[in-house]
């Protein structure tokens, strides 16, 4: 603040006061720096749109696998409801049959043993000796026992029918919950990405193992076995692949993106699956699923 003068007392006149000094501008950014900033932001923009559209068409086509397989699920439901009534069908034709020829064994039966009688009176109104009636009286015994055992056959054989009527129907009835649990599962067995993989490891049933086949005919190493793509179309999400195991090839044709591929591995038959999540032009990735106790998990074990 500046002193008063002299003349100030005398004029009354206020100090002059010096001008206050502007604030200091900050440099504005480069052109070029701003214009750089902008196109790396639309970048980012760009890319994030095309990601989510490559994940929207990746995922519209396993909904699209998914619902072929369970309709191909419901066909085979359809045709074995199918093929139970076809056997309704049989089974009261046979019983219809046996049922007839019952009746026509059993008045077989009454006419034999009538002629029998008749036979036997005739033998001793005639006083025919003893040796002739008793060897009338047994071949007379003799065709009442065979048609009696043929009977006993025509009951048996509609017995057995009925048996394996039922045993058809509980195996039918079988598939159809093996079908509902297919059904409900099918989904959920897969990891078609790498964070459903880990949600896969966290359940802790499986080991997985991520690998990737960088080109064609060229053998791929997983733990025991060695994959070999030969056969890819992109466009289609189809492959071609040839598993070596146990110095044994098992080619797989022809199989779509995220199907699961299964194979059973050494003498006590381990189920191993392959699952591949992309294919390109010359290279493929996935996993191999392995199960964590693989005695437990033995086929050839279970079925002793």
């Amino acid at each position: 603040m500046t002193e008063p003068s002299m003349e100030n007392y005398l004029t009354g006149r206020p100090p002059e006061q010096p001008p206050a000094r502007l604030g200091t501008r900050k440099p504005a950014l480069p052109e070029a720096l701003k214009v750089t900033i902008l196109f790396v932001l639309l970048a980012a923009v760009i890319y994030l749109v095309y990601d989510g559209y490559q994940f929207q068409q990746k995922t519209l086509a396993e909904m699209t696998r998914i619902n072929d397989q369970l309709k191909a699920l419901e066909t085979r439901d359809k045709a074995a409801e199918a093929y139970l009534s076809s056997l309704k069908g049989e089974l009261s034709h046979a019983v219809g049959s046996a049922k007839q020829e019952f009746k026509k064994t059993t008045q077989q039966i009454q006419m034999e043993n009538q002629k029998g009688r008749q036979e036997l009176s005739s033998a001793l109104a005639t006083k025919a000796d003893a040796r002739q009636v008793e060897a009338m009286k047994q071949e007379s015994d003799a065709k009442i026992g065979q048609v009696s055992t043929e009977v006993g056959g025509v009951k048996t054989e509609v017995g057995t029918v009925k048996t394996d009527l039922a045993s058809t129907r509980h195996d039918l009835e079988g598939t159809q919950r093996q079908l509902l649990d297919v059904k409900e599962t099918l989904s959920a067995a897969v990891a078609k990405n790498s964070s459903e993989l880990s949600e896969l490891r966290r359940k802790g049933e499986r080991d997985y193992f991520e690998f990737e086949i960088p080109k064609k005919n060229a053998p791929v190493k997983v733990e025991d076995v060695r994959f070999v793509l030969t056969k890819t179309d992109p466009k289609r999400g189809k492959y071609t692949v040839q598993i070596i195991v146990d110095d044994n090839k098992l080619e797989k044709r022809d199989r779509t993106v995220n199907e699961p591929v299964q194979f059973l591995v050494g003498r006590n038959r381990v189920r191993y699956e392959l699952v591949l999540n992309w294919v390109q032009k010359d290279k493929a990735g996935g996993y191999l699923s392995i199960p964590k106790d693989k005695s437990l998990a033995a086929e050839k074990a279970q079925s002793k």
